[in-house]
C-alpha cells in the first residue's frame, strides 16, 4: 500500500527533478541519474550510470515560526548533502578510458554548483491550486568533523566528492487548517466599563479610522522597482482615493460588489500583474491573477485624481465567490517578475513560471460585510 503524500517529500522530489532535467545551465550530454536516500544505500544499487545523489539528513525548525499553533503550516529547514558518484567512460570504443569516475564526478557536482549559483530561488507549485512554495538553496561548508560523522555511518561507502546546501523553507502542511483571520482594515477606540461586553460588536453611533494614502512616485530608474497601487472610487467629480475600503452589502439574496478602479504606479512600458487572496469560509484562497497589464502613471498624485485606470475590479474578478457567506476580505497587490541573465548582468522582466524574484506593491483591502437583517 503506497505511502501518502506530503509537502516536504514533494519539494525534495521536485528538487531531484529540477538538477536532473534543468536544461537552461545544463550541457546536452548531460546524463546523469538522479537518486533521493542514504548514499551507502544508493551507490550499491546505481553503480554502472554517473549519479547524483541526494541525503536529506538534517531537518530543523525554523526559528522565527515559534509560535505556530498545531494547525499551521510548520517551516523547517532541510539540509541536503549532494555526492557525485562517476563511473569511468570509453567515449570512442578504444577500451582506454577517456573520463576517469573522479574527473566525472568533480564535473557533476561544478554543474550542480553552478546551477544553484545561477538560480538560487526555486517556485514550487503546491498541493492546493494557485499555491506555490518559496525554495531557496544556500551553500553550507561542512567541517572535517561533519563531514565524518556522516561518512561514518554509511558502511564501508568510502568518502566520494560532495556538496552540502541548505534548502530554506519547506512547509509541513496541517491535515486540517486552521481557521484563518481577517486583516486589520480600520482602528478605533471605544471604552467601557462592563466587562461583559468585551466580545460585542462595534457600536454603529463610532466610527473607525481608515488611514488615507499619500502620493507616491515609483523610481523606475531602479531595476528592481516595486510597483504602487491604491483605489479609486466615486462619481467623476467626487473621486476617492482608498488603501482600504469598507463595503455594507443586502442583508439577504446575492449580493452585488460595484466595480472598483486599481490606480497602477510603475514603468508604464512594462507588464505588471494584479493578484490577490480572498477570504471565506474561514481560509485565504488566491484568486485568478490579471496578467499583462501596464501601469498608469509613475506618480500616484492624491490631489489629482484619475476619472478612469487601465483596470477596474469587477466582480467576476472575486475567483470562486461564495454568496452563502456574510462576509469577506480581499487583499490585492500589483506584482512584477524579473529574472537576473548572467550574460548581460541584467534583471529582465519575465513571466511568473521563469521568475527568480518577484517584487509586489503595497496590499489595499476590501471588505464586505452583509447588512443586518
Amino acid at each position: 500500500m503506497p505511502l501518502p503524500t506530503s509537502s516536504l517529500a514533494k519539494i525534495c522530489n521536485e528538487i531531484r527533478e529540477h538538477i536532473e532535467t534543468y536544461t537552461p545551465t545544463l550541457p546536452d550530454e548531460w546524463n546523469v541519474i538522479v537518486t533521493i536516500g542514504a548514499p551507502g544505500a544508493n551507490l550499491a544499487a546505481n553503480n554502472t550510470d554517473n549519479t547524483l545523489n541526494l541525503f536529506f539528513y538534517r531537518f530543523e525548525p525554523f526559528s522565527f515560526a515559534a509560535d505556530a499553533l498545531p494547525s499551521d503550516v510548520q517551516w523547517v529547514k532541510v539540509f541536503c548533502v549532494i555526492t557525485a558518484f562517476g563511473v569511468d567512460e570509453d567515449t570512442d570504443n578504444d577500451t582506454v578510458v577517456d573520463f576517469s569516475a573522479g574527473f566525472n564526478e568533480l564535473r557533476m557536482l561544478s554543474q550542480v554548483m553552478r546551477m544553484f549559483q545561477e538560480q538560487p530561488v526555486m517556485l514550487i507549485e503546491g498541493s492546493d491550486s494557485g499555491e506555490l512554495w518559496h525554495t531557496q538553496f544556500i551553500p553550507r561548508p561542512l567541517a572535517d568533523e561533519q563531514i565524518n560523522q556522516i561518512w561514518s555511518t554509511q558502511g564501508d561507502t568510502i568518502y566520494r566528492p560532495s556538496v552540502v546546501y541548505e534548502i530554506a523553507l519547506a512547509p509541513i502542511e496541517p491535515e486540517k487548517s486552521a481557521q484563518q483571520t481577517a486583516r486589520v482594515s480600520s482602528v478605533g477606540t471605544h471604552v467601557g466599563s462592563d466587562m461583559s461586553n468585551r466580545h460585542s460588536s462595534w457600536p454603529t453611533d463610532r466610527g473607525t479610522l481608515f488611514y488615507p494614502p499619500s502620493s507616491i512616485t515609483v523610481d523606475t530608474s531602479n531595476p528592481q522597482w516595486a510597483p504602487a497601487v491604491v483605489m479609486v472610487s466615486g462619481a467623476a467629480d467626487d473621486r476617492q482615493a482608498h488603501l482600504t475600503l469598507k463595503l455594507d452589502v443586502n442583508s439577504a439574496g446575492n449580493v452585488v460588489i460595484p466595480d472598483i478602479d486599481i490606480w497602477i504606479a510603475g514603468d508604464t512600458s512594462k507588464d505588471v500583474s494584479v493578484i490577490g487572496q480572498l477570504l471565506q469560509n474561514g481560509q485565504w484562497q488566491d484568486i485568478d491573477a490579471h496578467d499583462n497589464l501596464k501601469a498608469d502613471v509613475e506618480t500616484l498624485d492624491m490631489v489629482a485624481l484619475p476619472n478612469t485606470t487601465s483596470f477596474t475590479l469587477q466582480q467576476s474578478g472575486w475567483t470562486s465567490f461564495d454568496q452563502a457567506e456574510t462576509s469577506w476580505q480581499l487583499q490585492l497587490f500589483a506584482e512584477r517578475y524579473i529574472a537576473f541573465d548572467s550574460q548581460t548582468g541584467r534583471w529582465n522582466d519575465t513571466s511568473v513560471e521563469n521568475a527568480e524574484v518577484r517584487i509586489r506593491s503595497n496590499p489595499v483591502l476590501i471588505t464586505v460585510v452583509r447588512e443586518a437583517p
